[in-house]
């Protein structure tokens, strides 16, 4: 399976201009534009410098250190053609609907629990809280780089990227995959993701998944809803996978109900399944009809 992923960076910027029309009687004389008495011809340039001084600064960071791609560390955008060919993409098709591991449309070895007899099976107490597990890639190649780059390492550019992919991974199963995957994001009534815990956030300066699952949310047209809290402080990376598993119960708090409601849940990477099992756990007891996760990567294979 290949060639799927149309990704495209850049968003298009708009000033709009306006002020108070003069009132009766005043003088028509030619004058500062609208908004100088609000604070001064500086005040009503002050967005269009910022966004000037901004350019002209991104620019100056790029001539001294110029972008290299998240997966191979070459020259050039953000992530390049050829890391993109790289990515072992997941069939649909063939897909593993309940944690979204490959080639377990028949049997998946995850969740009958193919591994050594003392490890546990993919996902949790709340792994039937998912209706459908998608997932894009394997947790393999350029991809854990390029998923380190940004969360570890702060490439915040990334941000609308992977929501990109994961907007083609969905729309793509929608039509590859019909019977299987039909409106798992276009009949969804809002997106919400995996929060980062408190701690992380202090960390990283920001919350991962949010940062994705809005311009996911915007691309697709459809709500995002920043529901779930998170509590804990430990990164579920420090867990091995009967860890993460006790770990993930209880971690999540939903903020108000969801009565009826269709979401699709999104996170990076999944590993056992327990951390999206749990927060769609969470969700369908605060009312959710039915939840359905996405997800960048599954670890699969070792």
């Amino acid at each position: 399976m290949e060639g799927w992923i149309r990704v495209g960076l850049g968003e298009d910027a708009a000033l709009s201009k306006g002020g108070p029309a003069p009132g009766p009687g005043s003088l028509e004389i030619p004058g500062p534009p609208a908004g100088y008495a609000r604070g001064g011809a500086l005040a009503h340039a002050a967005p269009a410098l910022r966004g000037a001084v901004a350019r002209a600064a991104e620019s100056a960071l790029e001539l001294l250190s110029p972008t290299r791609c998240c997966g191979c560390e070459r020259l050039g955008p953000l992530v390049c053609d050829r890391c993109l060919g790289e990515l072992t993409l997941i069939d649909p098709a063939h897909a593993c609907l309940r944690c979204g591991a490959p080639y377990g449309d028949i049997v998946c070895t995850e969740c009958a629990g193919g591994g050594a007899a003392d490890e546990p099976r993919a996902g949790g107490a709340d792994d039937a809280a998912i209706a459908r597990c998608l997932a894009m890639a394997t947790y393999e190649g350029p991809l854990p780089r390029i998923v380190r780059a940004y969360k570890d390492a702060g490439e915040r550019r990334l941000a609308r990227l992977l929501a990109e992919m994961l907007l083609d991974c969905a729309l793509h199963a929608e039509l590859a995959a019909p019977e299987r995957y039909g409106g798992i994001l276009s009949t969804a009534d809002a997106v919400c993701f995996v929060p980062a815990t408190a701690a992380a956030f202090r960390r990283r300066g920001f919350d991962h998944m949010e940062q994705v699952a809005r311009p996911l949310a915007e691309m697709a047209g459809v709500p995002l809803d920043d529901v779930l809290l998170k509590h804990g402080a430990r990164d579920q990376r420090a867990y091995g996978r009967a860890g993460r598993r006790a770990a993930a119960q209880g971690l999540y708090e939903v903020v108000h109900g969801l009565e009826g409601m269709r979401v699709l849940l999104v996170d990076d990477v999944v590993t056992t399944g327990a951390t999206m099992g749990a927060a769609a756990g969470a969700l369908r007891r605060a009312g959710a009809a039915r939840v359905d996760a996405l997800a960048l990567a599954r670890v699969w294979g070792g």
